[in-house]
């Protein structure tokens, strides 16, 4: 399994819509990657006990596709709609990355 992450990192000036971007926003990625071989979508609101710092992370979304081709074949396909829509939540460039995920299963309780 492949996962594609985006997430966003705080900076003084920083704004994000929690909101649009866990409700419309994915929203419109369910719909653009679904199509194209989406097997799972998470979205996260990171919470911090104070305001975020500088460089810490505040959300981040998970997109699961069977395997690489697939991943990058959809990243590419719906990259110019989904970065269109960030200025309608936020100010923050987001980052994104690929990553396999392998299992390690957890030892059987007595």
């Amino acid at each position: 399994m492949i996962k594609i992450t985006a997430l966003y990192r705080w900076h003084e000036g920083a704004t994000f819509d929690h909101d649009y971007y866990h409700g419309e926003h994915m929203r419109i990625a369910r719909a653009a990657l679904q199509p194209l071989g989406l097997v799972r979508l998470e979205s996260d609101r990171v919470l911090y006990p104070a305001e975020p710092r500088p460089g810490q992370v505040v959300a981040l979304t998970n997109a699961f596709f069977s395997d690489l081709k697939q991943a990058q074949a959809a990243a590419r396909q719906t990259a110019e709609a989904l970065t269109a829509d960030v200025p309608n939540y936020t100010n923050i460039a987001p980052e994104s990355y690929f990553a396999q995920l392998l299992s390690h299963e957890l030892p059987s309780a007595r």
